[in-house]
């Protein structure tokens, strides 16, 4: 574009314009246009939900327990170690896990100790009975009675706890195994959806410098059809008038080629009405003659033909061959309005024609501009080394996740099978206590029994708990050692860590996580200041993720700033400056435009002299109107055939059914005549409408058409000045607006982290919270049913002891039963007293006392 008009100017070009549209309305209203680019899924990804439920004071429990067990800190050292030797520093690795070798001390004291204290307990359970009968003979009753209630009230307690704990033990072992598939699958798809979304960042980039492709194509398009533009402003501008004009040009075409199409079908019609006058007229007058000698027939009463005359004189409508040798062919008229149009949509393409060198100059512009966003985009940080880190979790979840599951299933059934075994102890000592609880309220509760048989089952069932407590006791604590020490170093050292942060700052000392960062190729507007305070500021895994959960930008999160200068790569003015240096002034000159070609001036001028005009139309509409003949001939020739039928014709009979025939025929003709008379009339009152404005629009079209020429030639060069203008502006507008899309896709689209920070909480939800935390509640439950079992062994030996029914000899011919069974014969000898045979009593009393010896020697056998 040229230098800007002073204030004069733009004053005298807007009177200039005033007669115009406004050029300016095309531009301001594009200007809210907003450009398609492509719309950027983001990474979806919803959190993995908790399923501790009323759980979760038990897990805060075990956890608890795990932080006195291992307050160590993550061992940073040891597993740096390891990872850059591939070998264990022992004595380190001892230190850190001294809970957990002091907890497998205590696991190895309960191996020790459960069956000597199990030993011990069964040799005085069964060879202390005279102590005990000694003891009992010289303790009171009363505090006896005390002591085995105490005992029972706690062994009934320890049997709730036992219970609560195994049902606890099979809950949290049914959780482990139902969320360890689920587990792993979050843990394997969490990877996935970081691996791909990471992996994604550099294909978005890419995608959206792509986009620059939109405002490019945009902006091509403003510049490459400049002439369009500045064509379409002169069409919005003279659309009206042009349409108006071509309007009226269509109008006068209509009326040249309806009158020409008209005037032909007039020339035919007339032909035809003509010949077949000639034809009908012939026919008559020989059916007319043929009839009349029949009528000579005095008793032949046949129909007086006399009517049968045509009434209409076709012969005298007048011919329009002049008027049609004066009129232009249709052929040079059909193509006017639509070479009218293309001449006036085609000034984009005048203007293209001379525009053609400032638009090749601004194209490439246009295409420097691209090349240097995509080079600089391609020294946007870049994460491979992050998205290898990642890859190399995912294939080690993939590679652990069967074996992982199998060992598990394998965990289960053993812990299934020990809870199993741990339940039945607790239910022998349930069931146990449940016939042995009543003898110490009530004593004489099973005198109804024989040989004391309940008391002997409830005996019999403490030796089994015991016993089998004796034998699993080891497996039980082996069990829990093996859970504790697997899920306790689980939670320590992932769980934990991960909620201390401890495990992030683990990441950030593996130097290779980040190191694709430092290996781009700066940007020349970053200074080596902030190049050498790169290397450290590292980013920091933890304000990543806290970042991320927080919804900032990833770019911001990792620093990347300090590698990439956005603001310096998505700067307009830097690319903007180029175009408006190279735009030039446009200019368009359209001499020798014409809407209206010199043939078609012509054309309608030969049509105006034409003459339609001069047609008596009143007279020929009259002509038409008149009947063809006077008689109707198909009643004419129905009559004919009544009469053949009548007896007294049947002489003529067959030249009567003849000349019906003949009338039918001429019948038809008469139609036919009909039928072009009525599109006669349609033709000349069509060509009657046409004489009466055709002049006026061809006048009106001529003079409208030519006044728009002349504005044309004058308004044009205000125009492309006024547009060309505007077309520089939504250029800049266009590429404004993609930089502006850019920055906050970039940012709040591509880099936006939320992903990372929902998908990592999914891995600690997934393994931490449904895994370890059941896990470690398991053997919490377990190692909580083998501390009781301890003194559940104890109160259920001593019950065992107390409910033991052994009678004690004080002679030869006398015995003293035990309290109860003392009791029970006390009740028995005052029933007997008030017996009057004594030698009854006697002989009932020895043959007890022989029951009883015999029982109680059958025990000892047993035993």
């Amino acid at each position: 574009m040229g230098p800007r008009l002073s204030h004069g100017g733009w004053l005298w070009v807007f009177m200039s314009l005033l007669g115009a549209a406004d050029c300016t309305y095309h531009c301001l209203s594009s200007s809210s246009d907003t450009q398609p680019f492509l719309s950027l899924t983001q990474t979806q990804t919803w959190p993995v939900e908790s399923d501790g439920g009323c759980l979760k004071p038990l897990y805060n429990f075990a956890k608890l327990f795990l932080e006195s067990v291992q307050p160590n800190p993550f061992p940073e050292d040891i597993i740096s170690t390891a990872l850059k030797t591939e070998q264990l520093d022992i004595p380190q690795l001892v230190r850190y896990e001294a809970g957990y070798i002091v907890c497998l001390l205590l696991a190895v004291i309960y191996l020790l100790v459960m069956p000597v204290a199990g030993g011990v307990l069964a040799w005085g359970h069964f060879h202390s009975r005279k102590v005990e009968v000694n003891n009992t003979q010289s303790s009171s009753l009363a505090s006896l009675y005390h002591q085995d209630i105490g005992v029972a009230a706690c062994l009934v307690l320890v049997n709730i706890l036992l219970l609560t704990g195994v049902i606890l033990a099979f809950t949290v072992n049914s959780r482990v195994s139902e969320n360890m598939h689920p587990g792993l699958y979050h843990v394997e798809t969490s990877g996935r959806i970081i691996e791909d979304s990471l992996t994604s960042i550099t294909q978005k980039i890419k995608v959206i410098m792509d986009q620059y492709s939109i405002p490019k194509a945009k902006i091509s398009q403003e510049i490459n059809d400049a002439d369009d533009i500045i064509g379409a402003t002169i069409i919005s501008s003279f659309n009206t008038d042009v349409d108006q004009d071509l309007t009226v040009l269509s109008a006068s075409i209509e009326d040249a080629i309806g009158t020409f199409e008209n005037l032909q079908l007039y020339q035919t019609t007339r032909t035809d009405l003509q010949a077949n006058h000639t034809t009908l007229q012939n026919g008559i007058q020989g059916l007319q003659s043929r009839v009349e000698s029949l009528v000579k027939c005095p008793t032949c009463d046949v129909p007086n033909p006399s009517n049968l005359t045509t009434v209409a004189n076709y012969y005298l409508i007048p011919s329009v061959d002049d008027k049609l040798n004066d009129m232009p062919p249709a052929s040079s008229l059909a193509g006017l309005i639509e070479q009218g149009n293309l001449t006036f949509h085609a000034i984009p393409q005048k203007c293209s024609e001379q525009v053609a060198p400032t638009i090749a100059a601004l194209m490439s512009v246009l295409n420097e501009t691209q090349e240097e966003l995509l080079n600089t985009s391609h020294r946007f940080p870049s994460l491979e080394s992050l998205i290898e880190a990642v890859s190399d979790c995912r294939t080690t979840v993939r590679r652990f996740a069967d074996p992982v599951d199998y060992y598990d299933f394998v965990r289960w059934a053993v812990s299934l099978t020990l809870c199993m075994v741990m339940l039945v102890i607790v239910v022998l000592m349930v069931a146990a206590l449940s016939l042995g609880l009543p003898v110490f309220f009530y004593p004489t509760i099973y005198s109804t029994y024989q040989d004391a048989r309940l008391e002997h089952t409830a005996i019999g069932l403490y030796r089994a708990a015991v016993v089998a407590s004796f034998v699993f006791s080891g497996l039980f604590i082996l069990l829990v050692f093996i859970v504790l020490f697997f899920g306790g170093n689980a939670h320590t050292l992932g769980c934990r860590s991960w909620t201390h942060g401890q495990l992030f700052g683990f990441l950030d000392q593996q130097k290779n996580v980040f190191s694709s960062l430092n290996n781009i190729s700066q940007s020349p507007n970053i200074s080596k200041e902030t190049n050498s305070e790169t290397h450290q500021n590292q980013p920091s895994s933890s304000a990543i993720y806290h970042g991320c959960k927080s919804g900032q930008s990833l770019f911001h999160s990792m620093h990347m700033e300090q590698h990439f200068d956005l603001e310096d790569f998505l700067n307009a003015s830097k690319y903007l400056d180029g175009l408006n240096e190279t735009a030039q002034n446009m200019t368009v000159n359209l001499d020798g435009l014409k809407l209206l070609p010199d043939n078609g001036r012509q054309g309608l001028l030969s049509f105006k002299q034409c003459g339609i005009d001069s047609i008596n139309y009143h007279e020929l509409l009259l002509m038409l109107s008149t009947p063809v003949v006077k008689t109707d001939l198909g009643v004419f020739a129905d009559e004919l055939d009544e009469k053949a039928e009548v007896p007294a014709n049947a002489g003529i009979k067959e030249d009567l059914k003849k000349e019906a025939e003949t009338t039918r025929y001429l019948n038809t003709i008469v139609k036919q005549q009909q039928t072009n008379a009525a599109k006669m009339s349609q033709i000349v009152r069509a060509l009657k409408t046409i004489s009466t404005v055709y002049k006026a629009n061809v006048d009106k079209t001529l003079e409208s058409l030519t006044q728009t020429e002349v504005a044309l030639h004058n308004q044009v060069p205000y125009i492309v000045g006024n547009v060309s203008q505007c077309i520089m502006e939504k250029g800049e507008q266009s590429l404004l607006r993609y930089l502006d899309w850019v920055h906050h896709v970039i940012l709040y689209k591509v880099l936006d982290c939320r992903w990372l920070a929902v998908s990592l909480d999914n891995v600690y939800t997934a393994v931490c919270l449904n895994v370890v935390d059941p896990l470690n509640a398991f053997w919490l439950c377990l190692g909580w049913c083998c501390a009781f079992l301890v003194p559940g062994v104890i109160f259920s030996i001593y019950t065992a002891r107390r409910l033991k029914p052994e009678p004690t000899f004080i002679s030869k011919d006398t015995f003293i039963l035990p309290e109860k069974k003392t009791e029970n014969m006390k009740c028995h000898t005052e029933k007997a007293a008030s017996n009057n045979y004594m030698s009854l009593e006697e002989v009932h009393k020895m043959s007890m006392v022989s029951e009883y010896i015999k029982s109680q020697k059958c025990e000892d056998y047993d035993t």
